[in-house]
């Protein structure tokens, strides 16, 4: 029996309640410690698959202690890495996509949509050698665009002045080939991720930010906002539902950033920014700061990727696949709550 098929019968038991210790699914998360990887590894843990975590830390981070995982420390891009953490696995989750600068100096200097093309090109073969499933995170940004007027051209510019937009979408667009020639891949499209377990960078980190009075500014343009756990639930629900080769939007709540600043600040107890400024404004300013300070080798106090991203983002519905997946959001204090919390434990805020 060959491994592909080994991997959809156990899939098809755990779906009908019947995973037992001899057909738990192998599962490999790429980037467990980052915020939406760590909740897929907890997804699946909770779920009953055998889950081994991969990450660059010598040792698990505080946000994978305590959990029943088996974690393997290196460079998945390293020559032949991949292979030998694919080996075995019967699922495998890119949660670990490259997450390029605006001013990349040094070796990260080579160009990164081409890097992007490699690395999707290394996995998707390993994938396939090994007879296992791929899961990718996505972005809502390579969604279609369903706008018109001023806002797409504002949007097509965007995309162009940051190269994580063409990286995501060269990656997406590798796997979506990929799984029309007959690659089992799954591909989720988050909105906003908040929520705990988040050990990205302080500076990345908005809701750290806001609560400790570093951005004074808000902006009134509206956002969509999901649970990271509704994420991670709806990437293995779509695994399991064998959604292949199809981008899944997963979204949230609909708000404006500035009422989404004054939840935060609530929950938080401390003052709201009060000072509301034009989205576009605030993304040109972000854009030329970190432009002008990388040039002399400095790092931005905002980095430009936030509010470009903010731009992108529109009111968004439940789509039809994720209704179909049984993913309804949570309450969305209940995770901004959560995020507070989170962030406030590792000092952040």
């Amino acid at each position: 029996m060959s491994a592909s098929r080994t991997a959809s019968e156990n899939l098809y038991q755990r779906r009908q309640g019947g995973h037992t210790a001899a057909t738990r699914v192998k599962a490999l998360v790429i980037g467990a410690a980052g915020h939406i990887g760590n909740a897929v590894v907890r997804e699946l843990i909770a779920r009953g698959y055998e889950v081994t975590a991969s990450g660059r830390r010598t040792a698990p981070p505080v946000n994978l202690s305590g959990l029943a995982m088996r974690y393997v420390a290196g460079d998945a891009e390293a020559p032949g890495a991949i292979d030998e953490l694919i080996e075995g696995q019967e699922v495998v989750v890119d949660a670990a996509a490259p997450y390029p600068s605006l001013m990349a100096t040094g070796a990260s200097a080579a160009d990164p949509v081409e890097q992007a093309r490699r690395r999707a090109r290394t996995i998707i073969e390993a994938v396939g050698r090994h007879h296992a499933r791929l899961a990718y995170v996505s972005s809502f940004t390579t969604l279609p665009e369903h706008s018109g007027g001023i806002e797409r051209l504002q949007r097509e510019w965007i995309r162009q002045s940051h190269p994580y937009f063409a990286v995501k979408q060269e990656i997406e667009t590798a796997i979506m080939t990929a799984a029309r020639a007959g690659l089992s891949a799954v591909i989720v499209n988050p909105t906003l991720c908040l929520g705990p377990w988040d050990l990205k960078p302080r500076e990345y980190c908005f809701v750290p930010r806001v609560l400790s009075g570093e951005a004074p500014v808000t902006v009134a343009h509206v956002v969509n906002v999901i649970d990271v756990r509704e994420v991670a639930a709806g990437l293995v629900a779509a695994l399991e539902a064998e959604r292949y080769g199809e981008p899944i939007p997963l979204t949230g709540h609909n708000l404006s950033v500035e009422s989404l600043y004054r939840w935060l600040c609530e929950i938080g107890g401390v003052a709201a920014p009060r000072l509301v400024a034009p989205i576009t404004l605030t993304a040109i300013a972000s854009y030329w700061s970190e432009v002008a300070l990388g040039a002399v080798g400095m790092r931005p106090p905002l980095p430009a990727i936030a509010p470009l991203l903010t731009m992108m983002h529109d009111s968004f519905d439940t789509g039809r696949v994720q209704g179909e997946l049984g993913i309804t959001p949570r309450p969305l204090s209940a995770t901004l709550r959560d995020a507070v919390e989170w962030y406030r434990r590792i000092g952040y805020c």
